[in-house]
């Protein structure tokens, strides 16, 4: 190899092997592959791109070049503030230049995607160089590696290779960077590394201490185009990372690696601080760092030291090591570095205040699980107790023990609350705060999910109860059970949370920190806890000799809350336990109460147990209202509907039958008007079973109980419930109803039809005039309903209102009415005949309503003329 080298012109950088991994090796054929495209296959003739930096400058130094070099960065620098006027520079030589000459400023050598403009097998991302360096590094071959640098080879030249995935159990520790093309794929990984990086991880101590020592600046990562990290990683940190401490300290022993050099990478923290933030084994790190003078003290801000970091990551093995090592203990937080993650904390999660915080107080806290810039090592909660209690051991003040208590309170830390409890933590310390430490332990964090947050729950108040009882400290729980009362509505769909929630207030009523009939407002609270369908709540505080009203309980349950099957099947299975009397089956007011809630798996449990006293049979809400939603456009409420009423709104057959069995009043009204009859003709309703069973088998109602249902039907069509109005005249007598002083059914159906842009089903005028509307009845202003109708079409004319869907509605109205004898002669108020009024509507001009054209084309205006000349 020594002759090869010396006698020819081959260079030492050349010759590199090409090689692709997923290329399979096969056997030289002559026949399909001459030797010069075996060669052009498997060697690369030059290795230009990788001798941009002479080994023998020291970093940022360029020779005789340096000078020339730092003029030219200068003026790259210059154009750029001056508007960028020339941006097609970028892809040319000039741009190429300064990439390179960047990437060297930085102690890298960058993968460059153009060489010069020769497109290269570099651009392909799955290449893999080997060149004659790295393969003695990866043998560890120090003979021909010596002899390789004695001809010129450079040491400081990335090799995509060697390194095995870090999936590899042989070789964990190496890192490896993603593909960055175009067509990225997150599973392929590229390493590119030095042959110092090579040596580590092949376990060549020998050939690492030769690289280091002939080419001390040497850049251990080298990165791919395009990476935004610009630092190498020190010499230092790759020794450890490898767990070689010898070559560890050999770097800090001569001085490779500065101690107190700030990097960006770690918030320009020392070397300590990114042993800290980048390796697994940091204490045998900072042992050798502390023998070299780390200063384990040093402050990115003020009281941001290490051990703060440490703590509020929680890495508290690491946190005891920096306190063996001297690190204060008694440190306080005032202020922050800058750009840091304590930054971020206070600035952006300003409930997390971190301002004036002790070490001990971030020892009581959660370590930041939402933080994605995290050490890489795992956090070791289990050693906090370690450092609270070496803490408290070099003596602290009550205060800040006492604030640590309220912190862990907050945090549900029983761990680390048990303990300061033990060594003098006061639960409620005025100069600490003004809040006791239940009062924390109630309080919750956006960062931090019910779940989580209820896990310790139940025994963090328990610490402090027991606590409290232990040392004769009276303690108040009523705020903290409201507060609860509250999370738990919101924590109803995680059953862990709210069962464990439930059995907090639960603790405070049982250890009497809370009255068992403490009233919320106006509710007890075994009430609320029914409002809120807790059925845990309701039955451990009944337990617990909580009583009230079982007509409140059951309203509570069935009417603050959208019903849901699961939900109301329990509490009514809960409130049916606690009504050792039966109430709930007797009382017409339970089962009403949940027919208007809808809740009819209740409804459906409850029908066949019904044992309803005949007293109570014709009872109406009056006296104990039931509430409820409404339910499509029934009702508006339930005032005065008797047990009938809601069964045959509700259309629930079974209750119907009983309850006319014990003669309910069928035809008996509400404050609204409605009767039970009334209901089960509507068409939400739509029960011809409940109709017959309230009609006793009848097809029609008698004249004098029909007038009644007329007044409900005029209802029905002031509200414009057409179909339901329909249904209750079908059961009133055909005619003879004329003589009756009724309703004007004609006028408040036009009325609402107009008012509100709505027609009615078109058989339903007719329907009306079959069922006794008299035709010829006048209202309050003198109209005839065909005068009526006249005056509300002519004054949409005039008001230039046209609804072309009731076109056709008006013209067909105006027909049935004059065909059911309409009168012409009839003068309203203003002194205008109905015949007057038609000739209005028959002269219009320029006019596209139908009617106007019906009178003209038809026979009706001639059928109105003759009426009028015989005196109708």
């Amino acid at each position: 190899m020594k002759k090869i080298l010396s006698v020819s012109s081959f260079h030492a950088n050349a010759g590199v092997i090409r090689y692709r991994p997923q290329d399979e090796y096969k056997e030289w054929s002559r026949d399909t592959e001459s030797a010069k495209q075996r060669f052009d296959r498997h060697y690369r003739r030059d290795g230009e791109i990788f001798q941009l930096r002479s080994d023998w400058l020291n970093n940022g130094d360029f020779g005789e070049y340096r000078d020339s070099i730092a003029d030219y960065i200068y003026d790259e620098q210059q154009e750029e503030e001056d508007d960028d006027e020339d941006d097609d520079d970028e892809d040319g030589l000039d741009w190429a230049l300064w990439r390179r000459f960047d990437a060297e400023v930085f102690g890298v050598v960058r993968w460059l995607e153009d060489d010069f403009g020769h497109r290269d097998i570099l651009n392909q991302p799955k290449a893999v160089y080997w060149f004659p360096v790295h393969i003695a590094t990866r043998q560890g071959n120090i003979e021909t590696l010596v002899l390789l640098v004695e001809f010129g080879a450079l040491l400081n030249i990335p090799s995509k290779g060697f390194c095995v995935h870090a999936s590899d159990p042989n070789n964990q520790s190496c890192l490896h960077f993603p593909d960055w093309t175009d067509g990225f794929d997150p599973t392929v990984m590229h390493p590119a590394w030095t042959p110092y990086h090579i040596a580590l991880c092949h376990g060549h101590q020998g050939v690492a201490h030769f690289i280091l020592k002939i080419c001390p600046h040497i850049s251990e990562r080298l990165l791919f185009e395009g990476d935004e990290i610009t630092r190498p990683i020190p010499k230092f940190i790759s020794a450890m990372r490898h767990s070689y401490p010898g070559i560890a300290e050999f770097c800090l022993e001569s001085e490779l690696d500065d101690i107190e050099e700030a990097h960006p990478d770690v918030f320009n923290g020392t070397l300590l601080w990114r042993a800290f933030w980048e390796l697994e084994n940091f204490e045998p790190a900072l042992d050798i760092l502390v023998r070299y003078g780390a200063d384990v003290e040093h402050d990115l801000g003020e009281g941001h030291t290490l051990l703060v970091e440490a703590c509020y990551h929680g890495h508290y093995r690491e946190a005891l090591a920096l306190i063996d090592a001297g690190a204060n203990g008694n440190n306080s937080l005032h202020e922050p570095g800058s750009d840091t993650n304590l930054e971020e904390a206070i600035e952006d999660r300003n409930h997390w205040s971190l301002n004036a915080t002790t070490v001990l107080e971030l020892c009581c806290r959660l370590h930041p699980s939402w933080a994605w810039n995290v050490p890489v090592s795992l956090p070791s909660c289990d050693a906090a107790l370690a450092v609270v209690s070496h803490i408290i051991d070099s003596g602290v003040e009550n205060v800040i023990k006492s604030v640590a208590v309220l912190t862990s309170a907050r945090f549900h830390r029983v761990d680390t609350l048990e303990v300061l409890l033990k060594l003098g933590g006061d639960l409620h310390d005025p100069e600490a705060d003004d809040s006791s430490a239940l009062s924390h332990a109630t309080r919750q964090s956006p960062e931090w999910g019910l779940q989580a947050w209820s896990e310790n729950l139940l025994q963090t108040f328990s610490i402090i109860i027991n606590h409290a009882k232990n040392t004769g400290r009276q303690l108040d729980g009523v705020a903290e059970a409201e507060k609860l009362m509250k999370v738990y509505e919101r924590a109803r769909e995680d059953s862990d949370a709210a069962v464990r929630i439930t059995n907090t207030i639960l603790l405070l009523v049982s250890e009497g920190l809370v009255d068992i009939n403490h009233r919320i407002g106006s509710e007890t609270l075994i009430a609320k806890a029914a409002g809120i369908r807790n059925c845990l709540l309701v039955r451990g505080l009944f337990d617990l000799g909580a009583r009230d009203n079982l007509v409140t309980l059951w309203s509570n349950a069935f009417t603050t809350q959208q019903c849901r099957e699961e939900s109301t099947n329990e509490i009514f299975q809960v409130l049916a336990k606690i009504d050792s009397k039966g109430r709930i089956f007797k009382d017409p007011y339970f089962v009403a109460t949940a027919m208007s809630s809808g809740a009819w798996s209740v409804v459906n449990q409850m029908e066949p147990h019904l044992h309803l006293d005949k007293d109570w049979v014709n009872k109406t809400n009056g006296d104990c209202p039931v509430r409820g939603p409404d339910i499509g456009s029934i009702h508006g409420d339930f005032d005065g509907w008797s047990l009938l009423h809601f069964a045959a709104g509700f259309g629930r057959v079974t209750v119907c039958r009983e309850l006319v069995d014990m003669h309910a009043g069928v035809h008996t009204s509400a404050k609204g008007g409605e009767t039970p009859l009334s209901l089960a003709l509507g068409i939400w309703a739509g029960s011809h079973l409940i109709v017959n069973l309230l009609m006793g088998g009848e097809q029609r109602l008698d004249a004098e109980t029909a007038a009644k249902y007329r007044l409900i039907a005029e209802d029905k069509i002031n509200n414009g419930r057409w179909p339901d109005a329909a249904n209750i005249l079908a059961v009133c007598p055909r005619g003879g109803l004329s003589y009756i002083r009724g309703p004007l059914l004609l006028h408040a159906m036009m009325r609402y039809c107009f008012s509100h842009s709505e027609i009615p089903d078109r058989r339903l005028c007719e329907q009306l005039i079959r069922n006794g509307a008299d035709v010829n009845a006048i209202d309050e202003d003198g109209n005839t309903p065909l005068g009526y109708l006249l005056v509300l079409t002519t004054s949409a004319v005039e008001h230039d209102h046209r609804w072309f869907f009731l076109d056709d509605w008006v013209s067909e109205t105006l027909t049935s009415l004059i065909m059911a004898g309409a009168k012409p002669s009839i003068r309203n108020c203003k002194g205008q005949s109905v015949l007057e009024l038609l000739d209005i509507v028959r002269e219009w001009k320029g006019c596209h309503w139908t009617v106007s054209e019906i009178l003209t084309t038809t026979l009706l205006y001639q059928v109105m003329l003759y009426r009028q000349s015989i005196g109708m």
